[in-house]
């Protein structure tokens, strides 16, 4: 008899165990709290005796802290990891490991998790912006890639949009009504159909491929290659397909808003899990009404789809895709002025061995004039520079689509509450006293600087591929090339009716229009010399940047003390 309980100590020890295990590989699909409170019920109801009912409890405990050890462990290793691609993997565990009820709890709970591992990401990319708002300090007018959030992220491809401009500044709100995105597309990747609640104007800078657009009863397919202006009306489903086997293709976005001022959405409507589909926020008796079609099959079409908004395509699908694309003699449902416009293939305006100026407008492709906008590409060659400019109307939103050098813009100069984007009352732990002191204090000095004569400021960049930079109208700026790249600029001009762009330096510079009484009073010099340093350049639009300015100088004589002062006084 003694014997007896050494036997089945162990037996109950082991059945303990294979119990914990049960009870937890059964309860996979349930929220932790739950599964940890009914292994130990079961523990409790297993009628057995104390000592083996608190190793059992134990071992749910011990259970618990791997669990939770193997969470922490997967969120550091998550960190970098596409949360789309996460979600996916997530919901093929849960229909592996569970059905009916369990299963669509366990699919919510991924889709929790998703949605916090997505605001983790938005706090990280928000304390990035914060860091280069800090590095700029009060530079409004320049963004560079870390100012771009990722709409869309897959192994194919990606859909960086711009932030809000008035986020920026308040000296933006002229332009608070456009957004800038950037897609890009591998190779053989097709780009699921969407709609955005924007007007949208598009500019292939890198690649070929194909774009459709649909309307209601409308349909049509076209090549795209570099260079080429489209634009997409507000509401109209369009697709992309890079048919390209080696090279990316970007396209750059400029969107104005319709719907929400300054905000912009994409909605997918043939779609499924991934991208998600609008459809499936309509109730399901909707739906089956709607399509006349049983829910099963339903859920089936919205929700096959898992794969993300950019998916490869294989080169038979491309062919086929292409088939229409711009055949001749075919009726064209968006008419002749809707087919893309190459910018790139038409004769500049300006041109020299320093660089290309290329401009479109309403004349060349008739959309433009509907939107009030014109499209240029500046293609300013190594160590040369674009002469300093200003537009009469349009505030300019340019992006660099190749190369690299340095803009500068004039401001006036102005004080730090007029320039920020949210007042200063939205600012915690300050009082109202302690602000409009400051702002006193702000006004006064702007006054004094003013008084002073130190009425304008430089802001000035080092740009590259995807920086993107406002210049408002009236305000004089210059970009210049490095020495070793090429610096191509693409300029969106906004608000573009009647606008003039004027040379500020170089054979067209406008002050050489003055009257000879008119620049010496303005200069306080005589005519005579003021020509001297106006005549001075040879080149008109595009000309030798400093650095190689001064090596064409280098050994020649220097600047003697009238033309040092005009050449001041004009801030070159």
């Amino acid at each position: 008899m003694t014997t007896k309980p050494r036997v089945f100590i162990p037996f109950l020890l082991v059945l303990s165990i294979l119990l914990v295990s049960a009870t937890l590989a059964l309860s996979t699909t349930e929220d932790p709290e739950r599964q940890i409170e009914r292994c130990k019920q079961e523990c409790r109801e297993s009628r057995q005796g104390e000592q083996q009912e608190r190793q059992c409890v134990r071992q749910c405990e011990e259970q618990e802290e791997k669990r939770q050890q193997g969470e922490e462990t997967g969120k550091e290793g998550r960190k970098g990891e596409d949360p789309e691609k996460r979600l996916e993997e997530c919901r093929r565990e849960c229909r592996e490991q569970a059905e009916g009820r369990e299963q669509r709890e366990c699919e919510k709970r991924c889709e929790e998790e998703c949605k916090e591992h997505r605001g983790e990401n938005k706090e990280e990319e928000k304390r990035e912006e914060e860091k280069g708002e800090k590095r700029r300090g009060s530079d409004p007018f320049f963004f560079d890639e870390e100012s771009f959030l990722h709409q869309v992220r897959t192994e194919h491809g990606h859909v960086r949009v711009l932030r809000n401009f008035l986020e920026r500044s308040k000296l933006l709100l002229g332009v608070a009504n456009y957004r800038v995105a950037i897609l890009e597309a591998n190779p053989n990747t097709f780009v699921l159909p969407s709609h955005w609640d924007a007007e949208a104007l598009l500019f292939v800078a890198r690649g070929n491929g194909l774009i459709t657009r649909q309307c209601q009863d409308n349909k049509e397919t076209q090549e795209l290659r570099r260079g080429h202006i489209i634009r997409v009306r507000a509401g109209t489903i369009v697709s992309f397909v890079n048919k390209d086997r080696n090279e990316k293709l970007v396209i750059v976005m400029l969107f104005q808003t319709v719907a929400t001022p300054g905000m912009l959405e994409a909605f997918v409507g043939a779609g499924g899990r991934n991208p998600e589909s609008f459809y499936r926020s309509f109730s399901k008796p909707v739906l089956r009404a709607a399509f006349n079609t049983g829910v099963d099959k339903l859920e089936r079409l919205f929700g096959r789809q898992k794969k993300g908004a950019m998916i490869e395509a294989s080169q038979e699908q491309i062919r086929e895709l292409s088939r229409r694309a711009g055949s001749e003699g075919l009726p064209r449902p968006f008419g002749e002025s809707r087919r893309p416009f190459n910018l790139l293939d038409k004769r500049p305006s300006h041109s020299n061995r320093h660089g290309e100026l290329r401009e479109a407008d309403g004349d060349d492709y008739p959309e433009l004039r509907d939107l009030n906008i014109q499209v240029s590409h500046a293609s300013i060659n190594k160590g040369s520079m674009m002469s300093p400019n200003y537009n009469t109307e349009a505030t300019t939103i340019s992006i660099v689509v190749g190369g690299n050098g340095q803009v500068q813009i004039v401001r006036p100069r102005v004080s730090g509450q007029q320039e920020e984007g949210r007042g200063r009352e939205e600012e915690e732990g300050r009082g109202r006293e302690e602000e409009e002191g400051r702002g006193q204090q702000e006004g006064k000095e702007e006054e004094e600087q003013r008084q002073r004569g130190q009425r304008y400021q430089r802001v000035e960049s080092e740009v590259s591929r995807g920086t993107t930079y406002i210049v408002p109208a009236g305000h004089p700026s210059v970009a210049v090339s490095s020495r070793n790249e090429r610096l191509e600029v693409l300029c969106f001009e906004i608000n573009a009716m009647n606008n003039r762009r004027t040379w500020l330096a170089g054979s067209n510079n406008i002050l050489k229009q003055m009257d000879r009484m008119t620049k010496e009073l303005a200069f306080d010099q005589p005519a005579r010399e003021v020509d001297e340093v106006l005549n001075a350049p040879r080149e008109e639009v595009f000309m030798a940047g400093p650095q190689e300015r001064e090596r064409e100088s280098e050994g020649g004589e220097g600047r003697d003390g009238p033309l040092e002062s005009i050449l001041e006084f004009a801030g070159f």
